[in-house]
């Protein structure tokens, strides 16, 4: 069958091709015939020599059959212009009553001097008609100059020849006339360029054939003919334009002037021993003088043609390199490229005819040129890159399924098509992103409609149902007996015929059911095998023009749910395209212009129609029944508009396709510029967290990034359940679960307790949102594992410490999430805020050099990392400095904070002082002011370096006074350090005895510092400081602040003094509480000391106290601190056991609620009741001598009374008693009111 289809050239090989298919479907068996085979190889070799011997007898005749024509013609044209020659030289002129009898009309004349003008090959006859009936005696220079300068053709040439021959034979001054037309058109100045080449190309041919004719006289004319030719070579030395003059010159006129015969007909007259005849026109040695010159043209020409392909190949070489870069060509490099390549492709065409009528050889090109498309300048260049092997299935499972095909040979048994290598379809040759733009800008003009099977089910049965005619019986009543026999007859006809297309209806109804089951169960076809079988019972079955076209429609409209079944239909449509290859052409423009019609709709509706559509695109692509210039194209188109559903549809498509795509030595550049592109979109455009996810994943999942593979660490199961718990599981929902898991695991064992104390310590490998919850899990684990919580402190602190003095910008993010560890960790109470301000000047001070002219390691000038991380660590603690020295503290760092941001942001680096340009980072900027507006909104910012300089000397000043009088050194963040000493009251993390602990060992320093000054008076002391002036407003100052705290005490004399009540009586529903069985064997066992009554003692609880603090949060019966309640104060009641000592709590209800009363026991050795018992025995102490000294006095007086009585009554003191009252100045009344004493007495 496809050798009855072949063309004549390849008749030859036909045989050889019948064998080779008779092999592939016929291998042999075996080798038991070898003799046999070898006999058949030996007949084919001889069919060969005899076919070789065949073709080259007709290359051969077919050479002689050229030559002799090329001999005959030059012959013919040769002896025609000998006959020429010798009619223009031997004729004889008319008389005068020759011209007398023609017509001498001006109108006629004029009309043929204009038709001159215009002067065709089909007008010569009516010319030469005109010609013999007019006297043109008077109109010969009017002929001449027409003939001159009409704008003629070269087959209008041999025309103008025989027409300017009869006007040389009729009229005599022809001849001198033509000749001086002729050298006014062909005036040809040296430095000039043709005006127009192409008229003068025919020019010179016409002058030429007029002088080889005999029409113009030779010596002239060939004077005229030689100083043309020489002003044309001597023009085109450098640029070559007019070698198109030259090369028609000698193709027309060459074997007349220069003997000029085609190298190939010459040597094939060598060949065949036949001799090519010459011209007689010119002598040998003229011939020579013009051979000469346009040999050394010729050498030129070969000059020129290498430098212009040198050129060629730098373009080339520059494309190139664009391409590896770019992956793509601009237009404009393009297209001159291409005018480039066009012009040297001519160029190199005329220098081989010109060297084929020299006889020169042309020089050998350096390289073969490159075609400069763009294609070709792709493919060569990806042939020479050096990408490897490039793979584009992955696995070897996945290429069977996409390239191994099942043989239809051993299924069909007509099957004729050829097997079609699916990986080798015709692509355009421009497969650049500027031809992909192109074409889609001509797709888009076009207004393709929807598909109106996307969203529809089957066609109907009835639309399937052939129309049958319908032929009723017809009821005619005979009226007679033969019309009725007739009727008879052509019913059982008539019902015979209507059995049969009954029958054939429901053959056509039976495959139509069976087809539309097999539509039905192909959707269920889920692996290789099934969608194998169901392609080759199609073909086998129902392989019919209209089922084809069904089943286009059903796979193209397949439900969009069923992602899954797209690589399967695929493959069908694959196998099915080896025989018939309409299936897939079909349903590739079905879902093309689907896609273009859900494009040009821009609606955010149907999207899994949409993502089916590109998935079942990029499948087809992988089977090579989409063309990959196409579906580049549709993801160019989904890149112009890269927003919403785009997005999602863009990410399919690479999903799917995307590793083949890039994969293909063909597509690799340009898929590569559309991923690059993808990346930055997704960086470029405020997007959903969504979108950029899948862009991020789809373009690692083509471009994975390239990592030295790392053998995973093999831990203990003890360690990686504590890596589960801490870095996996924690989160703001199960803290407390993660406390009671961490709580079973063995702390004492070392390993353990070291490695969970590291994973404690490491918060930098938690989420940032998580790093809060690390912070609660420590708090809930330092009440049962203290000494494991302060090491993990302990490793914060390190850590920041370390990161302040290894300045990386590695540790960028683990730094943050350290710092903001340490926050959380002061909010959760496990830190102190002395340790938050120290790491705080730490940051602003360790390794920062003040001076501009010294640059710190530590702390590069344009390095702003510190700001950063002191904004992180105020913003997560700063606005839980709420106590009043916490506070103001803080502020006294604010001070020295602001100081800092100023000496960064006025560092030379970050401005000019030319043009005064801000190169701050305004992040930065942002993150600083924010910051302080979180921790004191009200806060005054200063706005200069300068404010803050003299604000931190006004601080020395106030905190130190002595300070600024011994030194006159700038101020700097060392002496802060002391600041953090001062003691101005209690702190939220100080309680009630770590106060007094304080005040004692601050009192217990005085009495040491005093003898240290006393051994050194002998040392002569510094003199005392100068005076400083006070201005008037200090003085003023002074003065009211004086009388205001003269005028506030005198008002404090006024007010009564109220006695501070120190103790407070236990409530009666306090002391009938009932008692546990422990307390009253504890009472039983004390014995009688329990007898007093009760001493009940006040304890006020200090609100700010610190968590570690005694009397601060007392623990209640398990050991567990309780929280005090805000502002409530506390009642104690001690008794005389020595085990334990009970206590009575008593707090405030919130909003004036009642009282509550809470018992609990404290230890004996406990610092609450040792402070309790030192209470007591004060107040016991200082009843007892004040017992004494009244006592003393009682007994004092009554012995001074018995020493009295016993004197004379003469001698007695009757002065007023001390002790008795004194007499008050008796009421004077008013007059005439009664004398009560007078009448009671």
């Amino acid at each position: 069958m496809l050798a009855s289809e072949s063309t004549a050239p390849d008749a030859l090989e036909a045989p050889v091709a019948t064998k080779t298919t008779t092999e592939v479907a016929t291998p042999p068996e075996s080798g038991n015939d070898q003799a046999e085979d070898s006999g058949n190889v030996e007949e084919g070799d001889a069919d060969t020599d005899a076919d070789a011997d065949a073709e080259a007898a007709a290359v051969e005749t077919e050479e002689r059959e050229e030559l002799q024509q090329f001999i005959n013609e030059l012959r013919d044209k040769i002896e025609s212009k000998r006959q020429l020659r010798l009619q223009n030289s031997t004729f004889e002129l008319p008389g005068e009553e020759h011209f007398a009898k023609l017509d001498s009309n001006l109108k006629k004349n004029t009309a043929f001097v204009k038709k001159l003008k215009l002067f065709t090959a089909t007008q010569l006859e009516a010319l030469l008609r005109e010609l013999s009936a007019l006297n043109l005696s008077k109109y010969i220079s009017e002929i001449c100059a027409a003939l001159a300068e009409a704008k003629l053709k070269m087959t209008d040439v041999p025309a103008v020849v025989t027409l300017a021959s009869r006007l040389h034979c009729t009229y005599a001054d022809f001849d001198v006339q033509f000749l001086e037309a002729w050298q006014k058109a062909l005036n040809i100045k040296a430095s000039e360029k043709i005006a127009n080449p192409s008229k003068l190309r025919v020019d010179l041919r016409l002058f030429a054939e007029l002088v080889s004719s005999g029409v113009i006289q030779m010596k002239p004319g060939l004077a005229q003919l030689g100083v043309v030719l020489v002003h044309l070579i001597a023009q085109d030395k450098d640029d070559h334009s007019n070698f198109s003059i030259i090369l028609s010159f000698c193709r027309h006129c060459g074997e007349e002037y220069a003997g000029l015969v085609p190298q190939k007909m010459q040597q094939l007259a060598s060949k065949f021993g036949v001799e090519v005849p010459k011209s007689d026109f010119l002598t040998a040695d003229k011939q020579l003088n013009l051979r000469t010159m346009l040999k050394g043209y010729f050498k030129a020409l070969c000059k020129h043609v290498l430098a212009e392909q040198t050129e060629l190949m730098n373009m080339t070489k520059n494309i190139r390199r664009t391409m590896e870069c770019k992956g793509e060509i601009s237009t404009e490099k393009r297209e001159k490229c291409e005018l480039m390549q066009a012009g040297f492709d001519k160029l190199l065409a005329s220098a081989q005819s010109l060297s084929e009528l020299l006889g020169e050889p042309l020089p050998e090109l350096a390289k073969e040129s490159e075609c400069c498309n763009p294609g070709t300048v792709i493919d060569n260049m990806l042939d020479s890159a050096a990408f490897g092997v490039l793979d584009p299935w992955g696995d070897e499972e996945t290429r069977s399924f996409y390239t191994d095909l099942p043989d239809l040979r051993q299924f069909l048994p007509n099957f004729s098509a050829p097997k079609v290598d699916l990986e080798t379809l015709e692509e355009p040759s421009e497969l650049t992103e500027e031809a992909i733009e192109a074409n889609l800008d001509a797709e888009m003009d076009l207004d393709d409609p929807p598909s109106t099977t996307s969203d529809t089910a089957l066609e109907t049965a009835s639309e399937e149902q052939p129309s049958t005619p319908a032929t009723p019986a017809e009821d005619v009543k005979p009226q007679k007996m033969g019309s009725a026999l007739m009727e008879l007859g052509r019913q059982q006809q008539q019902q015979s015929q209507q059995n049969q297309n009954q029958s054939q209806t429901q053959t056509q109804t039976q495959m139509r059911q069976q087809f539309d089951g097999f539509l039905v169960n192909l959707f269920n076809c889920v692996n290789k095998e099934l969608i194998d079988s169901a392609a080759i019972e199609f073909l086998l079955n129902f392989n019919t023009k209209h089922q084809r076209k069904k089943l286009t429609r059903t796979i193209f409209s397949v439900q969009r749910t069923r992602l899954d079944i797209l690589p399967y239909l695929s493959r069908f449509v694959a196998i099915v395209h080896l025989c018939n290859t309409d299936v897939a052409a079909d349903l590739a423009e079905l879902l093309r212009k689907e896609f273009k019609w859900h494009i040009r709709k821009k609606n955010q509706l149907n999207i899994e129609s949409k993502l089916k559509i590109v998935r079942f695109i990029g499948e087809l692509v992988k089977f090579g029944l989409f063309k990959k210039f196409d579906a580049l194209g549709c993801l160019k188109m989904l890149l112009r508009d890269f927003q919403h559903h785009q997005i999602e549809m863009a990410c399919a498509f690479v999903e799917v396709s995307g590793v083949y795509l890039y994969n293909c030595r063909d597509a690799r550049l340009l898929m590569n510029v559309f991923l690059d592109q993808m990346l930055r979109l997704k960086t470029a455009t405020a997007m959903d967290s969504r979108h950029s996810a899948q862009i991020e994943s789809v373009y690692y999942l083509v471009k994975p990034p390239e990592s030295s593979k790392r053998e995973p660490t093999i831990r203990p199961p003890m360690h990686e359940y504590i890596r589960h718990l801490i870095f996996e599981k924690l989160c703001k929902q199960n803290v407390e679960q993660c406390i009671k898991m961490l709580r079973r695991i063995d702390w004492q064992d070392p390993e353990t307790n070291c490695y969970a104390i590291k994973c404690l310590s490491k918060a930098y490998l938690l989420r940032f949102p998580l790093v809060r919850c690390l912070a609660d899990l420590v708090s809930g684990l330092s009440s049962y594992q203290p000494r494991a919580v302060t090491i993990v402190i302990d490793n914060v602190f390190e850590d920041i410490r370390a990161g302040l003095e290894i300045h990386s910008p590695r540790m960028a993010q683990r730094r943050i999430a350290m710092a903001k560890y340490l926050g959380e960790m002061y909010n959760y109470k496990l830190v102190e805020s002395t340790h938050i301000l120290n790491t705080l000047y730490s940051i602003i001070s360790l390794g920062v050099s003040m001076d501009q002219s010294v640059v710190s390691p530590l702390d590069p000038p344009d390095s702003l990392f510190r700001l950063k991380l002191a904004c992180m660590l105020l913003d997560t603690c700063g606005p839980y400095f709420t106590s009043q020295a916490t506070r103001k503290k803080l502020d006294y760092f604010l001070v020295f904070f602001q100081h800092y941001y100023w000496f960064k942001k006025t560092h030379p680096v970050f401005s000019k002082s030319e043009n005064t340009s801000d190169l701050f980072p305004i992040l930065v900027d942002h993150t600083y002011r924010d910051c302080l507006a979180g921790v004191r909104p009200k806060l005054k910012l200063f706005k200069s370096l300068e404010q803050a300089k003299a604000a931190i000397d006004q601080l020395q000043e106030k905190l130190y006074p002595q300070l600024k009088a011994t030194s006159a050194q700038d101020p700097s963040l060392a002496s802060i350090s002391e600041i953090s000493e001062l003691d101005e009251g209690a702190t939220d993390e100080d309680s009630g005895s770590s106060n007094d602990q304080r005040e004692r060992q601050v009192a217990g320093q005085e009495p040491e510092q005093s003898n240290d000054w006393t051994e050194n008076e002998a040392e002569p002391p510094l003199p005392p400081p100068p005076p400083l002036e006070k201005s008037k407003e200090d003085l003023e100052f002074e003065h009211l602040y004086e009388k205001m705290t003269t005028d506030s005490y005198q008002e404090r004399l006024k007010e009564p003094i109220k006695a501070t009540a120190k103790d407070i009586p236990v409530p009666m529903m306090a002391r009938l509480q009932k008692k546990s069985y422990e307390q009253i064997t504890g009472g039983q066992a004390s014995g009688s000391g329990n007898a007093n009554a009760p001493q009940i003692s006040k304890a006020v609880a200090n609100h700010d106290a610190a968590p570690g603090s005694p009397g601060s949060e007392p623990p209640d019966g398990n050991g567990k601190p309780r929280g005090g309640g805000g502002g409530g104060c506390g009642a104690a009641v001690a008794s005389a056991a020595t085990a334990a000592v009970p206590f009575v709590l008593m707090v405030r209800g919130n909003k004036g609620g009642k009282q509550q009363f809470k018992s609990f026991v404290a230890p004996s050795d406990s610092q609450l009741a040792i402070n309790l018992k030192l209470q007591e025995q004060k107040i016991r102490e200082e009843k007892e001598k004040v017992k004494r000294l009244t006592l003393n006095i009682t007994e004092r007086i009554e012995e001074e009374d018995y020493q009295e009585s016993l004197l004379p009554p003469q001698q007695r003191n009757f002065t007023q008693s001390y002790y008795q009252k004194p007499n008050k100045h008796k009421f004077k009344h008013q007059k005439g009111a009664p004398d009560a004493d007078l009448i009671f007495h």
